[in-house]
């Protein structure tokens, strides 16, 4: 007997398809799974608007019906920006193919195309289907399965031509389902393949490593979970970032590489625990680095007022990933005129109540004393008083003030250990001089020490093996606080001196 045909066709198809699937009730149906990746990704939009078409956006009335002798009134419609969404990778279009008896010959095959969900227009399957009927008709009435499989796959890479006129329009109900699908494919992909981490230098496949979302650089999990675990325990929190040594080589000139999100070190994975210390410690460093934090009044709590800017964190999953960015350095000098004028400024008095964010005390941020209202009068209290420090801390102060160099911009004391005097604030990245706490530009920084005529001229050596309590030759600010001390000193010893001249 002659041997079927269709059988032929069959069995040639499944050798080049090996997920081709056969009806279990007839062996002439077979169904196939044909990926959809375009080429470019496909821009879809998922309009919210009540009442309107899923494909249409809501237009302003016409001016036929914009007419002031109208009785009605007008109804005006305001349009809500959609969100373009560029999707690589998508559900896959389900082909059924049922090869009647009789077929190729007299018979024409039969081609049920679909997907799920449903994000292809119905129009556009018909006109698929009616091109596979098209091609038996070209080739004679002739063996067409795989000439249409093909078809099918070069008209998916084009993404089915749903993007010539704009944005594909699907239904809200949709957009999880789609964009859910495109992620998993890519991390699908990417588990697949084969990465050389930079750090430990061995290849890895993708399943085990971890890609930057910021910049795209892969390095393995094991890697990047001991580095940023040591970091974080030790505090250095400005080291969460890329391990790419010429990672962020492209960034404007003075500008630091931000520091991962949260969500991403969630993602690699670090434990929770790790990463609410991570984010407490961006916040406590932004805290201190702001001169308009005031903290607690109480000796044993100390704790930093509630802020919006700076929100206490709740649950470490619902960080967003704008929590990583950091605030970037100064492009240029600070405008130190205006910033004192704007800490002489006392704040108005419904903004004076401040409340801890750790024990929940109520106290003026002016006087530093419980919550007297909005209509008590009070003024601010001098907090390095000696009447209102303890001995230690009159000697933590006395410290700083002799063997500490300010930062220009957040304040921070600094004392140098070893190197030269061009210094970089540990938290706020501001470069500045030891000696003077000049800003330096980030671009130059030795400038400073090469200007004939300046205090800090030919210094940039000086106590190169660190200050360790001997005592700099300060200038600038630092200078003048201990010229403002010594002359107070001094005033007060001639009233005591002259005092006791008068008993006598």
């Amino acid at each position: 007997e002659t041997e079927d045909e269709r059988d032929i066709e069959l069995d040639s198809i499944k050798a080049i398809f090996e997920e081709l699937r056969t009806d279990s009730e007839n062996p002439y149906t077979v169904y196939l799974d044909i990926p959809v990746s375009p080429e470019a990704p496909l821009p879809i939009i998922f309009p919210t608007v009540d009442g309107a078409p899923p494909n249409q956006l809501p237009t302003p009335p016409s001016s036929d019906h914009d007419s002031t002798a109208d009785n009605e009134p007008r109804r005006i419609v305001t349009a809500i920006p959609l969100e373009i969404h560029r999707i690589s990778n998508l559900p896959p279009l389900k082909l059924k193919v049922n090869l009647p008896e009789g077929y190729p010959a007299d018979e024409a095959p039969q081609f049920l195309l679909s997907s799920e969900p449903r994000w292809i227009p119905e129009d556009t399957l018909e006109k698929l289907q009616w091109n596979g009927l098209d091609l038996w008709h070209e080739y004679g009435h002739g063996q067409v399965v795989f000439a249409y499989i093909d078809q099918l796959q070069q008209s998916a890479e084009r993404a089915f031509g749903l993007a010539v006129d704009g944005p594909l329009s699907l239904p809200q109900e949709m957009q999880i389902a789609l964009l859910d699908f495109d992620r998993q494919a890519e991390r699908r992909k990417f588990e697949a393949e084969t990465f050389d981490c930079g750090v430990c230098l061995e290849p890895k496949k993708g399943a085990s490593c971890h890609r930057i979302a910021r910049c795209g650089h892969v390095f393995c999990v094991s890697c990047l979970q001991d580095y940023y675990n040591n970091c974080i325990t030790e505090g250095d929190i400005s080291s969460v970032k890329c391990l790419a040594p010429d990672c962020g080589a492209e960034k404007p000139r003075g500008r630091k590489s931000k520091t991962l999100s949260p969500s991403q070190l969630l993602q690699i994975p670090l434990e929770p625990d790790v990463v609410r210390r991570y984010v407490d410690l961006k916040r406590k460093k932004k805290l201190e680095s702001d001169s308009s934090t005031v903290y607690c009044p109480r000796k044993w709590c100390q704790g930093p007022a509630r802020s919006k800017k700076y929100p206490k964190l709740t649950d470490v999953t619902a960080i967003d990933s704008s929590d990583s960015s950091d605030d970037e350095p100064p492009t240029e000098p600070p405008n130190s005129t205006s910033t004192n004028n704007d800490r002489n400024i006392l704040p108005p008095l419904s903004e004076r109540l401040a409340i801890c964010s750790l024990c929940q005390y109520a106290f003026c941020r002016i006087c530093s004393l419980g919550w007297h209202g909005e209509y008590a009068r009070c003024h601010p209290l001098n907090a390095q008083s000696a009447a209102t420090l303890s001995a230690e801390d009159q000697a933590s102060m006395e410290y700083i003030r002799l063997h500490t160099s300010p930062c220009p911009t957040c304040g921070s004391p600094c004392q140098k250990t070893h190197g030269c005097n061009h210094m970089r604030c540990f938290q706020c990245g501001t470069h500045f001089c030891y000696l003077c706490s000049a800003w330096l530009d980030a671009a130059n920084p030795y400038q400073h020490f090469a200007q004939k005529g300046r205090g800090c001229y030919m210094r940039l050596w000086e106590l190169e093996e660190g200050d360790n309590g001997q005592g700099a030759a300060f200038g600038g600010i630092r200078m003048a606080e201990q010229e403002a001390f010594a002359l107070e000193q001094q005033v007060l010893e001639d009233e005591a001196e002259g005092r006791e001249a008068g008993e006598e």
